[in-house]
């Protein structure tokens, strides 16, 4: 399943850049995120639960920063499996930063979301409508955190 999509935030890019490779900053905006700890400056573990139409599904995520052009662009995997159903998920995201204006920043984002097991037989729609959703909110996160540091 790929997504892309953008959204624009009112701030300069570096501290857009700042908050997206600060791993606690970037927890708080992240959906359904109960715990996140950085296991190195490229590496970090997720506790995560994610509200589909029919149900709650725990996760438990490990998320590595694959490379980076500093200020520009970055490429993180992470794979995850269910607590309570088999099957694994990985993402690949790229997030690149593109300055509108210097206090507008626009984030375009790629993702490509592969399932597999129980977690894949809940379908493509259900899970395409779900993460859309989180995408959504995930974004709305992130600028809100810029509107109350104003």
């Amino acid at each position: 399943m790929k997504i892309t999509d953008s959204f624009t935030i009112d701030a300069p890019k570096q501290d857009v850049w700042d908050v997206f490779m600060a791993v606690e900053k970037l927890a708080g905006c992240v959906p359904g995120c109960k715990e996140m700890k950085a296991l190195s400056d490229t590496e970090y573990e997720a506790d995560m639960e994610v509200q589909t139409k029919f149900m709650k599904i725990t996760f438990k995520a490990n998320g590595q920063l694959k490379d980076f052009v500093e200020g520009e662009e970055l490429n993180v995997e992470m794979t995850g499996k269910p607590m309570k159903l088999a099957g694994l998920f990985k993402t690949k995201l790229k997030v690149r930063l593109n300055e509108l204006a210097p206090e507008k920043t626009e984030v375009l984002y790629d993702m490509d979301l592969q399932m597999s097991g129980r977690l894949a037989s809940l379908g493509d729609v259900m899970m395409k409508g779900t993460v859309v959703k989180s995408s959504r909110e995930f974004a709305e996160n992130v600028q809100r955190m810029f509107v109350h540091e104003v």
